[in-house]
């Protein structure tokens, strides 16, 4: 059995952040989803430019095609919960 890993690598816009704690408010959102998550570990960069946000996503498991529809499925999940967009992304299997 092999397990399956893919990294999701991602630049936002975040409006109104101007410091650390306004970052980790933008994303706690996100931050609480992937708590509960099994599959998903997060790891937000710390903060260096006002209204910007970047973080990774990691999302593991043993079926290929489930990971990758999980990968799409948090991409669609950030659109919807994160006030925000997407500048930048980059997902690449590991």
């Amino acid at each position: 059995m092999s397990v399956h890993v893919r990294l999701l690598q991602l630049e936002m816009y975040l409006p109104h952040v101007a410091t650390s704690s306004d970052l980790q408010k933008a994303l706690g959102p996100l931050k609480r989803f992937c708590k509960n998550q099994h599959n998903i570990a997060l790891a937000v960069e710390p903060f260096k430019d006002a209204d910007r946000g970047c973080f990774s996503l990691v999302i593991t498991g043993t079926d290929k095609r489930a990971v990758e529809q999980e990968s799409e499925h948090m991409m669609s999940w950030l659109e919807a919960n994160i006030t925000g967009q997407s500048l930048a992304s980059n997902v690449a299997w590991l």
